[in-house]
């Protein structure tokens, strides 16, 4: 029997008939579906064709102007978790940036040179100048919870939380449902797309407040990692590594990436990045057969290589900067002119040169 209850967990409707389709309960009684009910007591993720689903056309189908959306960001992946297509569908509503996980970083930079850089990386998006705010949380630590709930109660219109996949949306609104002692849990886990579909919130307020699923990016690291490298997900403060390089010399991060300097004078470059993941520094003679006898076995490593490609990145002028891989984090260097780096890694993953973050 097919019914219009919604999971609690992840938003699905909750069906009895296919015991091998998404939403499957034994009775409709139940608040939550077989596969979330899996995911919470038992960390096992069940089967199901997720990637299929396009979540940017539900977000469309179901868009509304005069919502005011809270679009959340992960700050230790801004570029991997960005969605210039959701950007575009809310270009015309009030938008709110969530940057999450800042526990990652708070140690490391000053909160308020964060949001500075926040606002001009968005200084050329469609959404500029509908950024009602930009607020730092951490839903997993609790950091900035109170000012964010002072927030959102002071809003008159419904407000929906969007963005990408393993952002902390579900785990941010959950702490958000324990601070206002409400009765609800959405499922979380560190699986891509664990919510499927949009899920009303109770934290108490007036207007209603909404999850939606996570956006899959392509241009991410993370939908391209081996099964059973989904627990990378970065979860503690970060320390960064310092390698100092001549030219021609070559770091892998596992099997995940590399990164080699080509030309310049001695440099040292900071690494940020997940503190699970080891990195093995080599000659750039040495690369390739480094690639071929150990990248493809590692421990951490991608589905496959087939799609694995290396680009060139040149300074053109010196500065102060910080190299983002998408999903993996980011290298900070002092920048010279004629300096020429190479990062191989999947072909998809959005790499970018800017001004130094951190």
């Amino acid at each position: 029997m097919i019914s219009y209850k919604k999971c609690a967990g992840c938003g699905v409707i909750l069906q009895t008939t296919t015991p091998n389709n998404l939403g499957y309960v034994e009775t409709l009684t139940q608040d939550y579906c077989y596969r979330c009910f899996r995911l919470t007591h038992y960390n096992e993720l069940v089967p199901y064709n997720i990637t299929a689903i396009d979540f940017i056309a539900k977000l469309r189908q179901d868009y509304h102007l005069n919502w005011h959306y809270f679009y959340v960001l992960d700050v230790y992946d801004l570029d991997g978790t960005r969605n210039l297509e959701l950007e575009q569908l809310l270009q015309n509503n009030k938008v709110t940036l969530i940057i999450n996980k800042i526990d990652l970083v708070n140690k490391l930079i000053n909160a308020n040179k964060i949001i500075t850089y926040i606002s001009e990386l968005f200084r050329n998006s469609v959404l500029f100048s509908k950024i009602e705010d930009i607020i730092l949380v951490s839903g997993l630590k609790n950091y900035g919870l109170d000012k964010l709930w002072r927030y959102i109660k002071r809003q008159d219109n419904d407000l929906v939380f969007v963005g990408s996949s393993n952002t902390g949306k579900s785990t941010l609104l959950n702490s958000l449902i324990k601070l206002t002692n409400q009765q609800q849990k959405i499922t979380v886990s560190n699986n891509l797309a664990t919510t499927l579909d949009k899920i009303v919130v109770n934290l108490g307020t007036r207007q209603k407040v909404y999850d939606t699923p996570g956006i899959i990016n392509k241009y991410s690291l993370l939908p391209y990692l081996a099964e059973n490298n989904k627990n990378m997900l970065t979860k503690q403060l970060l320390k960064p590594i310092t390698f100092q390089l001549s030219a021609e010399q070559t770091i892998f991060y596992e099997g995940l990436a590399s990164f080699s300097y080509l030309t310049g004078l001695k440099t040292s470059f900071h690494f940020y990045k997940n503190n699970n993941l080891k990195l093995h520094r080599t000659k750039l003679s040495n690369k390739d057969y480094y690639f071929t006898q150990h990248v493809p076995t590692a421990v951490v490593r991608l589905q496959d290589y087939q799609e694995w490609t290396e680009r060139m990145i040149e300074i053109k002028e010196p500065g102060n900067y910080s190299l983002f891989i998408a999903g993996l984090g980011w290298i900070s260097f002092k920048g010279q002119s004629g300096q020429k780096i190479m990062v191989g890694t999947h072909q998809n993953i959005k790499i970018t040169l800017r001004k130094q973050f951190i």
